[in-house]
């Protein structure tokens, strides 16, 4: 059963919303984050595989979820958007190659209620694979794709290609990087207010794959 990443309020929003703006589509894409563990269970108090601890905070996901996201950009002034399950667009950033949008909110956390108010941020990075560079790394996420996985134009006999715009419309057939999400206090807690630990610096990461729809 696909889960809608419950991260920052609502991905969808209860009215009709207007198309996301930007003038050129880099595609709706469907992604898959999986947690990564240190250990099998990635309990609270373990490692992740980067070797920080992982969240102790209960009310954050450590289970697998995917997702539907829409890229759009405006050629003229390079901005783009990241729309997350048909709701509202966020800002992002695109170099032709990556897409990283980060977004926080103030949210309620239960196990947090005698905290300072809380912010959730939520950085999700992506590299796109064009046709050629899907080709090169076997039609799959190829291993640290936001660090050298990704074979960079023109390559070896000059057959690669970055993602862009083709008659047959945008080139690209993956989508590859990471999700990190993060719980922060908006200020210090009171030593006497019984702040639970893991409210100030809980941080979850996903790898993050998926295909155009």
């Amino acid at each position: 059963m696909r889960r809608r990443l419950a991260v920052l309020a609502l991905l969808s929003a209860c009215e009709a919303l207007p198309p996301p703006p930007g003038s050129e589509s880099l595609g709706l894409w469907t992604l898959s984050a999986e947690p990564m563990r240190g250990l099998p269970d990635g309990g609270a108090g373990e490692l992740r595989s980067d070797g920080e601890p992982w969240c102790s905070l209960v009310d954050v996901s450590q289970s697998p979820f995917s997702f539907d996201a829409r890229i759009t950009r405006d050629p003229g002034s390079g901005q783009a958007w990241l729309s997350l399950g048909g709701g509202y667009p966020r800002d992002a950033g695109w170099d032709g190659q990556v897409l990283q949008s980060i977004a926080s909110v103030r949210r309620l956390f239960p196990s947090c209620g005698g905290c300072p108010p809380t912010i959730a941020t939520e950085r999700i990075t992506v590299a796109l694979l064009s046709r050629s560079q899907s080709e090169v790394v076997g039609r799959q996420c190829p291993p640290h794709p936001l660090d050298g996985g990704v074979p960079v134009p023109p390559g070896p006999d000059g057959g690669v290609r970055g993602p862009g715009q083709t008659p047959e419309g945008f080139d690209a057939l993956y989508a590859c990087g990471e999700l990190v999400f993060s719980v922060a206090l908006s200020e210090p807690a009171a030593p006497e207010s019984g702040c639970a630990q893991g409210c100030d610096g809980c941080v979850v990461r996903y790898t993050l794959a998926g295909e155009r729809r």
